[in-house]
């Protein structure tokens, strides 16, 4: 079970392991009976089903004296890229799996070898504040060991 604590709209945040794991390194814990909880409402995450490619028909721009069937072959090149980039995947909020791989919006950054995605977080379609940057994402990782967790966000 990996745990992920966000502090609010501060960016900050920390991932516990249980059972067996670790705490964020940069983390200071201490005994406490009790601490502050925000239960006013029902946090769920909303993960979507399927992956809308409807965009990037309307994203390709015309090319002067592209006929319909020339226009027809790159958008269909294009969408085959775009499918293959979110291959197994939800996009943008999604949870991991053993088939599942994130969709990176700056490019791969895996921690290491062998880390499993647990969750992509799209910060825009959260149903509370979180500061993962301009329309971030945040991607959590368990790592091969199942000790350690890394949480991280990349934004536009």
């Amino acid at each position: 079970m990996v745990y992920l604590f966000a502090i609010g709209f501060s960016g900050e945040h920390a991932t516990v392991v249980q059972p067996g794991g670790q705490v964020t390194e940069s983390l200071e814990t201490r005994a406490a009976a009790t601490g502050p909880t925000d239960l006013d409402r029902a946090h769920l995450l909303r993960v979507e089903e399927e992956v809308d490619f409807s965009h990037v028909e309307r994203e390709l721009d015309p090319i002067e004296g592209e006929d319909e069937d020339d226009r027809k072959e790159r958008l269909e090149e294009r969408l085959e890229e775009r499918q293959k980039n979110a291959a197994g995947s939800i996009r943008m909020d999604q949870l991991g799996g053993p088939d599942v791989v994130p969709v990176w919006l700056q490019g791969d950054d895996l921690p290491g070898e062998g880390w499993q995605l647990v969750a992509q977080l799209d910060s825009c379609h959260l149903p509370f504040e979180v500061n993962f940057g301009d329309s971030g994402i945040g991607y959590l990782f368990l790592s091969p060991d199942g000790k350690n967790a890394e949480f991280f966000f990349q934004s536009c």
